[in-house]
């Protein structure tokens, strides 16, 4: 029902929790905060850099048994190396006058800001806000440090293309060179198969919610009959309550109702693609409502999920037969965000950021290669290791590209004063 909470709200609100991982896994001393690093006119602390430490280690599911003394060292000399190069673009961009308009970056930490209240809820958000001792400032002002760093890395890519020609030869050296295994980068394209529920299963589900409204109106408890059998594991132990919401958090077919519902009123069965919904109003305030809901979820058949993965097995089969997958992709494909571009994922990955639902079966495939078909909560997908020109083009000259900042960082790392200090981790 919710959509997913971006990125930057989970690493603000982790930053609350470091210390019940990293600090544990260290000795008792009181540790005194120090400079670490200075590059040129700036410095990193010791503080910043185990602030991030904390969070890499919560994002990677790191428990205090991880965290031996020499992962913490490892880790803490990575991060600092990635500070100091953060420092490094920013003193790179200062010599070349690169500027990031101040309007423009205000003009994205407020829409990103609302966004976030929008998703999480702006009572829930001030709440999680409140939990991790982190202000709405602090957000801001991070949201505002990660603009402006990523415009100016973009106004330096944007300047150092220029320098980058990618010719057909590149192309296939580079095909050849990872031509029995994966490439850093990749560009990946999908078909997603949705398993879709019989029009059987349809009316079961329907009428089940029909026979609940009936037994409601009769008088019995909303919250009692959400906690026996909605199926929305999320909400049915509170009682079915969704607690407070403004319009985009749910899907349109919910929405309409819950909010042309008076206090108390109750719905009839709502359908939307995760089944029937009875929705009851308990409260509004100002622009946003107060709901509880019983879901009866549209439960496909293992015949509904055999059909699915056989029609992905064909369609497999035609590609291998020499059908092309951008085609099929746009005649077949559920995905409604890349049915449109063929299937193409938008955007390069690296074997360390692939999407979790392919990981398992990508490192096992070469360029080009098309995988068998792969199971996910949304059906059946066929994943393909793109080896097209525009997309060995991408790959090519963002590996170019990425070569030759690192070579004009390093040349200004080499002008400037940089000292790198050891840090007192009283891990000892």
């Amino acid at each position: 029902m919710y959509k997913m909470i971006k990125k930057m709200l989970e690493t603000v609100l982790l930053s609350g929790m470091v210390a019940c991982v990293v600090q544990p896994a260290m000795a008792e001393t009181q540790l005194v905060d120090k400079i670490v690093a200075v590059v040129d006119d700036q410095i990193v602390l010791q503080s910043e850099v185990m602030g991030q430490l904390g969070l890499a280690a919560l994002n990677q599911g790191l428990t205090r048994r991880d965290l031996t003394p020499s992962r913490v060292k490892d880790l803490f000399q990575t991060i600092l190396d990635n500070m100091v190069q953060e420092k490094l673009l920013l003193a790179k961009a200062k010599e070349d006058s690169l500027v990031v308009d101040g309007e423009r970056i205000e003009d994205a930490v407020r829409a990103r800001m609302k966004e976030l209240k929008t998703e999480h809820g702006e009572v829930e958000f001030a709440q999680k806000l409140q939990e991790s001792g982190v202000t709405e400032r602090d957000v801001r002002e991070q949201l505002r440090q990660e603009f402006r760093k990523e415009g100016l890395r973009r106004q330096m890519y944007t300047n150092l293309t220029e320098q980058v020609e990618v010719s057909f030869r590149d192309i296939q050296a580079f095909k050849e060179r990872y031509r029995d295994t994966l490439p850093p980068l990749m560009s990946i394209s999908h078909i997603m198969i949705q398993v879709t529920p019989s029009e059987e299963r349809r009316e079961e589900a329907k009428k089940r919610a029909e026979d609940l409204l009936v037994r409601l109106q009769k008088g019995e408890d909303f919250a009692e009959m959400a906690r026996e059998y909605s199926d929305d594991t999320g909400s049915a132990s509170d009682g079915g309550d969704l607690g407070y919401f403004a319009r985009g958090r749910m899907v349109p077919e919910f929405e309409e109702v819950a909010f042309s519902l008076r206090p108390g009123e109750i719905s009839e069965p709502v359908k939307s693609e995760f089944g029937y919904h009875i929705i009851k109003v308990e409260a509004l305030s100002g622009t946003e409502v107060r709901a509880r809901h019983i879901l009866v979820a549209l439960q496909p058949s293992q015949d509904d999920k055999a059909k699915a993965y056989k029609e992905a097995v064909e369609l497999r089969e035609r590609i291998l037969a020499g059908e092309k997958f951008t085609d099929l992709a746009k005649a077949h494909s559920a995905h409604k965000e890349t049915v449109g571009q063929g299937g193409h994922l938008p955007g390069l990955y690296t074997p360390d950021n692939l999407p979790p639902a392919f990981a398992s079966a990508l490192p096992l495939m070469k360029l080009g290669e098309v995988s068998q078909p792969v199971q996910t909560e949304y059906g059946w997908h066929l994943v393909k290791v793109n080896d097209d020109r525009d997309a060995m083009e991408e790959i090519v000259k963002q590996e170019r590209l990425q070569e030759l900042f690192e070579a004009v960082l390093a040349k200004t790392r080499n002008r400037l004063y940089v000292d790198i200090r050891p840090p007192e981790l009283g891990m000892e």
